[in-house]
């Protein structure tokens, strides 16, 4: 079996009850959006101390949203759930998380004519599929940094990374 590089307790504070990770989810949610309106003057540039451009950020994010909520819809369901490679998450040099070959976003990420569509075609797909959320013990699916989450789990960790991504681009913008 292969040990994840962070403790699966970390997700514990984003909520304790289905409603309330989702509660806190759609909060995320609310605040990522409300932040991108703002960054149009800088929108292509990368920012102070990262690697990608708000546009490669709103891109990474909106992949990770989409995927998540495929995992969700599966886990939620009476569909077989496979199991998949046990791969752990690379760390960078200094000692952050690298995020998978299939969610790093294009070079030039998304336009600023398009992130509007595709933020709200993600955050649809979250919506609906979280409206049931709830624990599905015995069913769950590998995640690269917390190793076998559950739905609620697979909840709580998107809304954590929509809010590291969110403040991440809060500091940027202060920069």
């Amino acid at each position: 079996m292969t040990t994840p590089l962070l403790d699966r307790a970390a997700l514990a504070p984003l909520g304790e009850t289905p409603a309330a990770v989702r509660t806190r989810l759609l909060s995320e949610l609310d605040a990522f959006e409300a932040h991108l309106p703002g960054r149009e003057a800088d929108w292509t540039r990368v920012q102070p101390g990262r690697d990608w451009t708000p546009a490669q950020e709103a891109e990474h994010v909106a992949l990770i949203n989409e995927s998540i909520a495929r995992v969700l819809a599966l886990l939620l369901s009476d569909r077989e759930v496979r199991p998949a490679p046990q791969i752990p998450g690379e760390l960078s040099p200094q000692g952050r998380r690298v995020a998978p070959p299939h969610t790093r976003p294009s070079e030039t990420g998304l336009t600023w004519a398009e992130w509007p569509a595709r933020w709200a075609q993600g955050r649809a797909a979250l919506e609906a599929v979280t409206a049931d959320l709830r624990a599905t013990p015995g069913r769950t699916l590998w995640h690269p940094y917390f190793g076998e989450l559950d739905a609620l789990d697979w909840g709580r960790m998107v809304a954590a990374h929509l809010a590291g991504h969110r403040r991440a681009l809060e500091r940027s913008a202060g920069a």
